[in-house]
């Protein structure tokens, strides 16, 4: 299989850099999967996971936010969130959970309901990343 060079950044700084055969992530409007020799591409980011083969090495990461661009062959992620299955502290994911659902119940307004909506999404996103066997 072909590889190509992506770009991963988020505003902590760039998250990696280096040759990936594919990449399959979550926008807005669904799954997609980016392969070398893919068309210019541009869409925003959903909550998900993604899933990066390199080289014989299946990478997965939890993702939130931003977007993903691919133009002339060159593939740029830019992401609120992104963190490596191996660096999640499923712990504090799992508290952030129940923050978030604490949240959720004591929550009285729309912008408190959204919010603590929006939290409860990252958690189990991580979660989910973190325990994927």
């Amino acid at each position: 299989m072909r590889s190509f060079h992506i770009e991963i950044v988020t505003p902590d700084g760039l998250a990696y850099s280096g040759e990936i055969e594919s990449i399959l992530l979550r926008t807005t409007e669904g799954d997609v999967e980016i392969l070398a020799g893919h068309a210019d591409y541009m869409a925003a980011l959903g909550i998900g996971r993604v899933r990066m083969l390199i080289g014989a090495e299946t990478k997965l990461a939890s993702s939130q936010g931003g977007f993903i661009s691919v133009k002339g062959g060159r593939v740029k992620m830019v992401a609120t969130t992104f963190e490596f299955r191996d660096d999640i502290d499923l712990e504090r994911a799992k508290a952030a959970k129940e923050n978030a659902e604490a949240a959720l119940k004591d929550a009285k307004t729309k912008s408190e309901i959204s919010l603590a909506e929006a939290k409860l999404k990252r958690a189990l996103n991580r979660i989910s990343v973190a325990e994927y066997k």
